[in-house]
């Protein structure tokens, strides 16, 4: 019986741990140009840019992003259950809306920090400007 319930305990600590990892302490902020930035980048420009702008949204800057798309805003600081940018990553892909538009979903890590700095009020650095991947290259050499 002890050794099940050893077992049991580590089981427990373990799963505990990964959980706490996930899950951001309420009080940690969100830097976007270190965290968020790079998940936009990767996970939304490729379309929602200068040069496609699908459904009317383009990210790469702030005052564009907060404006929104044909769906109107898709970023209501304070209200990540409201924003359109985070309820599309929590659908599911036989959802013909559910973003980003790849068979696998995003990282729940990367989801939990569009959540957070949405809740944290999507602070967005003045002058910060997303690069589309088609140009990483370009902008990188």
């Amino acid at each position: 019986m002890s050794r099940f319930l050893c077992i049991a305990l580590a089981l427990v600590v373990t799963l505990s741990g990964c959980v706490m990892n996930l899950t951001r302490l309420k009080n940690e902020e969100v830097d976007f140009v270190r965290q968020v930035k790079p998940i936009l980048e990767a996970s939304c420009l490729e379309c929602h840019q200068h040069q496609y702008e699908f459904a009317g949204l383009n990210l790469e800057t702030k005052e564009r992003a907060m404006k929104g798309g044909r769906s109107g805003p898709v970023i209501v600081p304070g209200a990540p259950h409201k924003s359109l940018l985070y309820k599309v990553l929590l659908l599911g892909h036989n959802n013909p809306v559910a973003m980003p538009p790849t068979p696998e979903r995003m990282e729940r890590e990367n989801e939990q920090t569009i959540h957070d700095w949405i809740q944290q009020g999507a602070k967005w650095p003045k002058g910060v400007r997303l690069t589309p991947p088609q140009e990483w290259k370009k902008s990188r050499s």
